[in-house]
């Protein structure tokens, strides 16, 4: 069984600097023994960038960084609005004519046939 997920943090060890981090997320995976950690590096009042960090748990180690992904402002924007679309391509699709879960109202799109007219529609009714 692993033990605690890893704590956030506030300032780098041995860094007196001004720059410190702040852990915004850990992100358990499938398997038990990887997290996604998501930080912050505050460097000052000039900077802020953004670490994803590749966690594993190791036997006598705990956790420990596989691999750290820094992104600067920017590249993190653009990341944000790429997995913009990656969560509409993983939800799971909906059944025809079901409402989506987030309570926006779709409006169906016209199917190109003659709307009857009130006489048709009457006729019709008698009919049955």
């Amino acid at each position: 069984m692993i033990q605690s997920l890893p704590s956030k943090q506030q300032g780098l060890q041995g860094k007196g600097n001004g720059v410190w981090e702040e852990v915004i997320a850990t992100i358990p995976q499938e398997r038990g023994d990887t997290i996604l950690e998501v930080a912050l590096i505050h460097h000052g009042a000039s900077r802020t960038d953004v670490e994803l960090r590749s966690m594993i748990w190791g036997n006598g180690l705990g956790w420990y960084r596989q691999s750290t992904l820094v992104l600067d402002q920017a590249t993190a924007r653009r990341l944000l609005s790429a997995l913009g679309s990656v969560r509409r391509r993983l939800a799971p699709e909906r059944a025809a004519g079901s409402e989506p879960q987030d309570g926006t109202k779709v409006i169906p799109f016209p199917d190109g046939r003659k709307k009857p007219t009130d006489t048709e529609w009457t006729t019709t009714l008698m009919a049955q």
